[in-house]
Order: structure tokens, then C-alpha cells, then sequence
């Protein structure tokens, strides 16, 4: 995908949305958004995030097509019993600290 329009047209496809849908969305005019993804009108910095964070895409990968590297991932933490060599993982351990970082998220950007 080596455009915005084409990684715009592949996450509305992700998502069964419209542009028409997507326009309306994030406050342009079916044509603008149309152009915009055709490649005839460029998007401004504001109208690009609000397209990301409508299609909960960074704007790192609808800029580049690049996964983002700066992108905070989460992995899963796990035990290991020797003896056995099995691995064992218990999500529910982890619910109070993935509690109080989306806490911290939250209160860094208010809704």
C-alpha cells in the first residue's frame, strides 16, 4: 500500500465502513474526503489524526505504511516450571497493574 488513500480504503475495508461514513466522521465533505483518498487534495495534520483515530490506526502507519516503532505493545507475562517444562500464564495476576496503566493513560489524556 503506498499511499494514504490506499491504506485508508484498506482499513475501511478492515472495518465494513464507508467513506461516505468516514467523511462524515471526522468532519468532511464526501468529496473532500473522496479527493483525499484519490490523491487529489492532501489532508491537513489535524484531518489525518482525526482519520487514524477513527479507524484506530496510528498516524505513523497511515502516514509511512510502516508499523509504528515507537508503538507501546503487550506482551503477556508468563511462569515456567523447569522440572515439567511446561509454561503457564495467568492473565488475571496482571489485571490490577493493566488497570492502573490504562489509569495513567487516561488521566494523561482526558476524554
Amino acid at each position: 500500500m503506498g499511499t494514504i488513500g490506499e491504506r485508508i480504503k484498506a482499513a475501511l475495508a478492515d472495518r465494513h465502513q464507508t467513506q461516505a461514513a468516514l467523511a462524515q466522521a471526522v468532519g468532511l465533505s464526501e468529496s473532500a474526503m473522496s479527493k483525499a483518498v484519490a490523491g487529489s487534495r492532501s489532508l491537513s495534520s489535524i484531518e489525518a489524526a482525526l482519520i487514524a483515530k477513527h479507524l484506530d490506526v496510528t498516524m505513523h502507519w497511515l502516514v509511512t505504511g510502516e508499523a509504528d516503532p515507537f508503538e507501546v505493545r503487550l506482551a503477556a507475562r508468563h511462569g515456567y516450571d523447569r522440572p515439567t517444562g511446561t509454561y503457564s500464564c495467568d492473565p488475571s495476576a496482571d489485571m490490577q497493574v493493566l488497570e492502573d496503566i490504562a489509569l495513567v493513560y487516561r488521566q494523561a489524556q482526558p476524554a
